[in-house]
């Protein structure tokens, strides 16, 4: 694997941290997660309130080890001190500044091993006026103008995602980091302190209406499922009612002659063949296709529509995902056995080397599942020293 023989100690909690080391674990690299039951990750605790029965945890800490380190006593932070000398890479999505209260900074870290790299993931950065701040997905949403987009026109109130949409945009651009830093000391032996702020990622990611703010240009707001210069571009109802609904999206004019094809009737008119012409007739358009979509499912359309060369997709539920023909044949699902949860079913990697999946070796761990292993064969603590750590609250 690409990154076998890379060693990470992770210090991360929730989804962006989590989703970092997820896709570096998949790549090879021995990524331990450092945890404690005296302070437990939130993303352990699911509707069932076990820690040991998360859906979302054992998703996310796919291919990672657990080790149970209370930072809260002086040989706790010790034995993270001689991990983060035996690794590669030392991760954390703590609020700003808590690495160095434990006194797990980069001056103490970096003493121990030269050439590290330690990766920072606050929310608002390590510095400026609130640096402090805690954040978590849905506000980072809000803060960086995401949720305000994320919107239909004509709404006043704000609807934002259904999921921590900036945690997974943050996760992959820590990962992509901590690869150019390890390429990088590979060619010039320094370590990095890397201090990723999620504000900022989010933000590169929020195109026209940074630039244009930037630029005192026209503010840009929500638009909706619309584009200026494109229709139809929207979702479209089907016949199955309030849960049944296509996108389509026709971006030139011989894609139109292709949907029009399918439509017939009005759509056929000359004045429609156009993009201008579809532009002034925006409503008329929306109405039109509408009408021949209500007659059909939203799989019906989306097949017609691409068979013809024009975009088109369902509107699809997680149910609709997981009856996926081609997903299914992909091997998108992986399903696997969890030491408290027994046969599950959760997304597969999303990219392949050679066209093969890359392996998933473990599920989420139990808590503490290799501290065995961690203490005894990477930092050489006898079984008796393991069992006096575990009595006195030190693994814990």
């Amino acid at each position: 694997m690409p990154l076998a023989g890379v060693r990470i100690l992770a210090f991360t909690h929730v989804a962006a941290g989590p989703y970092c080391t997820l896709q570096l674990a998949a790549l090879g690299a021995e990524v331990i997660k450092v945890e404690s039951s005296t302070r437990i990750d939130l993303w352990r605790w699911d509707k069932n309130r076990d820690p040991e029965r998360s859906l979302r945890f054992i998703d996310h800490n796919k291919n990672a080890r657990s080790v149970t380190l209370n930072l809260k006593t002086d040989e706790g932070r010790a034995l993270a001190k001689e991990l983060a000398a035996k690794s590669d890479v030392v991760i954390e999505n703590f609020a700003a500044g808590v690495l160095d209260r434990l006194g797990l900074g980069w001056d103490v870290l970096s003493r121990g091993r030269e050439d590290l790299i330690l990766v920072h993931m606050s929310g608002l950065g390590a510095s400026g006026p609130r640096s402090a701040y805690v954040t978590y997905g849905p506000s980072m949403m809000a803060i960086s103008g995401m949720t305000h987009l994320w919107n239909q026109p004509e709404r006043e109130e704000p609807v934002g995602s259904q999921t921590s949409y900036p945690d997974y945009l943050v996760g992959s651009y820590a990962a992509y980091a901590i690869v150019a830093a390890l390429v990088d000391r590979d060619m010039e032996g320094a370590g990095r302190e890397i201090d990723l702020i999620q504000l900022d990622v989010v933000e590169t990611a929020m195109g026209p209406a940074v630039v244009a703010a930037a630029n005192e240009l026209a503010p840009v707001g929500p638009k909706g499922n619309r584009v200026p210069d494109a229709v139809p571009h929207d979702t479209y109802p089907c016949v199955g009612g309030n849960d049944d609904w296509c996108v389509i999206s026709v971006a030139t004019d011989d894609e139109w002659a292709s949907l029009a094809g399918l439509i017939g009737g009005a759509a056929a008119a000359p004045r429609f063949a156009s993009a201008a012409g579809r532009v002034a007739a925006r409503a008329e358009i929306d109405g039109i296709v509408g009408a021949w979509t209500r007659e059909r499912s939203a799989h019906q359309v989306f097949e017609a529509c691409q068979s013809v060369g024009v975009a088109a997709g369902v509107v699809a539920t997680g149910r609709d995902l997981m009856q996926d023909r081609h997903l299914a044949e992909r091997g998108f699902l992986l399903e696997m056995e969890h030491a408290a949860m027994g046969p599950v079913k959760l997304p597969g990697l999303a990219f392949r080397f050679d066209h093969d999946p890359l392996p998933t070796w473990r599920l989420g761990p139990l808590m503490g599942q290799d501290n065995v292993y961690v203490l005894g064969e990477v930092l050489g603590r006898s079984p008796a020293d393991i069992a006096r750590l575990e009595s006195e609250g030190v693994v814990k």
